[in-house]
């Protein structure tokens, strides 16, 4: 599983090149969303060294989440498309971490030491 900080650059370090450089001009990275279903699409240029970076044995993909962030924290289905068409990649990847301070549940403790239970209320 890829993790993703929210509200930040991230750098994906991934294989999905070694046989294929010459082929592709740019990769499309679409990412759904488990819970809610909503799909977001990212292009990348092979070509724009401020996105993609590669060498004998991996690529490097950066994706600005600073200025074109994902919704919603939790898990993505990730699939890559080299030149919009070819699948060349299929995980899971988890968005963590927020931009807000503190803490985004409250966690209520039961005083039942038999059996406790743990509520998490999202503020």
């Amino acid at each position: 599983m890829i993790i993703l900080n929210k509200g930040q650059s991230n750098t994906l370090v991934l294989n999905i090149n070694n046989n294929s450089r010459t082929d592709f001009s740019g990769y499309t990275l679409t990412f759904l969303h488990i819970v809610s279903q909503e799909e977001k699409t990212y292009t990348i240029s092979t070509s724009n060294n401020a996105q993609f970076g590669e060498n004998d044995r991996y690529c490097e993909i950066i994706l600005n989440f600073a200025a074109n962030d994902l919704n919603y924290e939790g898990q993505y289905q990730l699939k890559i498309y080299g030149n919009g068409t070819q699948l060349v990649y299929t995980g899971m990847a988890r968005l963590d971490g927020t931009t807000e301070q503190g803490n985004t549940f409250t966690q209520y403790i039961s005083n039942d030491e038999e059996n406790n239970n743990y509520i998490y209320i999202q503020e």
